[in-house]
């Protein structure tokens, strides 16, 4: 009962301010049906775009993602194992430049082969990873990354994404939102030439949309080059913005 209260009073308050200017246009020297013309126009003259902008550029920041593996049949000698490994590794990354708050945990685990039951398996009984995330803000020292962290205790490269600064991002984004902008009062124009309109300013914009997509390198990609160094080429990142803007025109 309380809400169909609310609604009828909510319908009578709209009724009386549609009375009221309406009354007052009247009052102004204009009809009601003249009055009523002239708010649907008001409300229409506006063309709304949304249009998006993409821009490119070389990487300035890489991280490589590589594992350490232990296996063994003694928990703690496994465990032992892949401690000594990742610390050699930090050490030897250390060493070549890479600072230990660029070296981060992704991922640990230490599980078992065994099965239940008592059912044997040729396989060790334990197996342990720890993989890590190595960032770098030199995208050409990447194969040297790699051979060091190879060499020094990790066994598995899982992948290579050359990506940007914040501050790069920051920069490529706000060329991405202006070139949407442009596209976008490029689309406007010819929106309302085909009306016979005119664009007169900008009622209000909106992001709708940011996302910037790092150039990837799988471990397949990897490739060996002189003095069994690896060899890896970056691609162009790339940035993107969308925009929704709501033009006003005349005519």
């Amino acid at each position: 009962m309380n809400s169909r209260l609310t609604l009828a009073g909510v319908a009578v308050v709209a009724a009386l301010l549609a009375t009221a200017g309406v009354g007052a246009a009247f009052a102004a020297g204009g009809s009601p049906v003249e009055a009523q013309q002239s708010a649907q126009a008001d409300a229409s003259d506006t063309i709304t775009v949304g249009a998006s902008g993409q821009v490119q550029a070389e990487a300035d920041r890489a991280v490589v993602r590589v594992g350490v593996v232990a296996t063994g049949d003694d928990i703690e000698t496994v465990r032992s194992h892949l401690s000594e490994n990742a610390s050699s590794m930090r050490s030897a990354l250390e060493e070549m430049g890479i600072e230990s708050g660029q070296i981060r945990t992704a991922y640990y685990d230490i599980s078992t082969n065994r099965r239940y039951g008592g059912g044997q398996s040729e396989e060790p009984a334990y197996r342990a990873i720890h993989t890590f995330a190595i960032t770098t803000d030199d995208p050409d020292s990447v194969g040297q990354v790699v051979d060091t962290a190879v060499t020094n205790g990790a066994d598995e490269v899982d992948g290579i994404e050359f990506t940007l600064s914040a501050d790069k991002r920051e920069e490529l984004r706000q060329e991405a939102l202006t070139e949407a902008m442009n596209t976008a009062r490029g689309e406007a124009g010819t929106i309302a030439a085909a009306e016979d309109l005119s664009v007169t300013g900008v009622d209000r914009v909106s992001t709708t949309e940011y996302s910037a997509r790092p150039y990837a390198v799988e471990t397949a990609a990897l490739s060996a080059g002189g003095d069994a160094g690896t060899s890896i080429d970056s691609g162009p990142v790339s940035v993107s913005a969308s925009v929704t803007v709501v033009y006003e025109t005349d005519g």
